[in-house]
């Protein structure tokens, strides 16, 4: 069939990166739970949870999400992301405790981030037989963008003064706000990934890309078969791969949820003890929420060029070497802000390498439900890098045997490409 008489494919990178830019959102909690904190009346390290059972109900949701697409199709299976996603925020505006913030914007909210996720992946596999690992990388660059974008818009939105958070008036102005900016911000990604989401249709059966002729799979690197998700589970590719996602993952979501922790850490007197604690954290977040989405691109690319495997050993290897010297910053906030975006810009990276190995290994036909399983590693991490970094800093003493541990699991993850080998038929 002539790629003339179907639609042009790159509308549904389009439509893949709007969708994203609004689950991308996610991330955005570093700079929300600054105003919903004192509006709830909660520690801070209580409110993390919101945020870890957000990434834990996004995780777990993309197992139905994978299957369901399959069968009622991407564009409609989007719609209902759009649907939870959008209603978990707005039904936030009415929530005033922990618990009820846990279940509008971290069940709610994460679900609907769940059924969307894996829609634009899947339909863009199909797509994009010819350059899997960019179409990838670009699909969910938004996700990596988005708190790029919506962390300035949230600021706007609940602290339009600028009021530091020491100003008496602080508590009593944003409050006032949080309500009104969760029903903007609802409204806007409902909008966001409905218009995404019209986009998400699959190509004819037996459709390629013109001139596109399918190479041969190369020996210790991809399969020719299509396993659906009953089948793919039970291969070791599979465990091998999900404990891959699972150590390098837990590395970049402990230094989101770290990096501003260490670089304030105070004395008794509650002064900062490195030179990094005055840094800019609201810049410094956004610039490496860009890292983030351009890590994508750029590791899905090399993918192409290289494989997944290389690219992965690369990165793996790149970011445990990054993460043992990470400590050494703390006496330059120019260091800091290049280690900090370079970390960002490898776990950046996860997300466009995996769902690629995943085509590679098991076949793009059963992406959607096959990526899902994988991806529940990522729920377990964000759960563990979200809400257990204080936990760990405080039983082990230091950041910097948190940092070495984490650099150690990244550079097995690179020592497990190594070992990973396609499912025979």
């Amino acid at each position: 069939m002539s790629e003339e008489k179907v639609m042009n494919r790159w509308i549904v990178v389009i439509g893949a990166i709007l969708i994203q830019l609004a689950l991308g959102t996610i991330y955005c909690w570093g700079a929300t739970t600054i105003f919903v904190t004192p509006y709830l009346d909660v520690l801070k390290t209580s409110s993390v949870y919101i945020f870890g059972v957000g990434l834990l109900s996004f995780a777990i949701t993309m197992i139905f999400a994978g299957q369901l697409q399959q069968k009622i199709g991407p564009m409609k299976t989007a719609i209902l992301g759009a649907i939870l996603l959008g209603g978990g925020v707005l039904l936030s505006a009415a929530m005033t405790s922990l618990l009820g913030m846990i279940f509008s914007y971290g069940i709610l909210f994460g679900a609907g981030i769940g059924f969307a996720y894996v829609c634009p992946i899947a339909t863009a596999a199909k797509w994009f037989l010819d350059m899997k690992g960019l179409i990838n990388g670009i699909a969910v660059a938004g996700f990596g963008a988005g708190a790029f974008v919506f962390n300035f818009i949230i600021k706007a939105l609940a602290n339009p003064n600028g009021l530091e958070t020491n100003d008496p008036n602080f508590v009593a102005e944003t409050s006032a706000r949080i309500p009104t900016m969760f029903i903007v911000l609802g409204i806007i990604y409902i909008i966001m990934v409905v218009l995404g989401a019209l986009t998400l249709k699959n190509p004819p059966e037996g459709w390629v890309p013109k001139g596109w002729t399918p190479t041969p799979p190369k020996t210790g690197i991809s399969s020719n078969i299509e396993l659906p998700r009953n089948k793919t589970i039970k291969t070791p590719a599979f465990w091998i791969l999900w404990g891959m996602f699972v150590l390098s993952a837990i590395s970049g979501l402990m230094i989101l949820g770290s990096y501003a922790s260490f670089a304030k850490t105070v004395d008794a007197e509650e002064e900062f003890i490195y030179l990094i604690g005055t840094v800019n954290f609201v810049l410094l977040g956004s610039i490496m929420a860009l890292f983030n989405g351009l890590g994508r691109i750029f590791w899905g690319k090399l993918a192409d060029i290289l494989d997944y495997k290389k690219s992965m050993l690369i990165m793996f290897g790149s970011q445990g070497i990054l993460m043992l010297f990470y400590f050494l910053t703390n006496g330059s906030p120019f260091f800091f802000w290049v280690i900090s975006c370079a970390l960002i810009f490898c776990f950046g990276g996860n997300f466009s390498l995996f769902p690629t190995a995943t085509t590679d290994l098991f076949g793009a036909k059963n992406l959607g439900p096959n990526y899902g399983m994988v991806f529940t590693a990522y729920g377990i991490a964000g759960f563990l890098g979200a809400t257990m970094v204080q936990i760990i800093v405080n039983a082990l003493g230091s950041y910097l045997v948190l940092f070495i541990i984490m650099g150690i699991m990244s550079l097995i993850a690179a020592g497990l490409t190594f070992v990973i080998k396609p499912p025979k038929q």
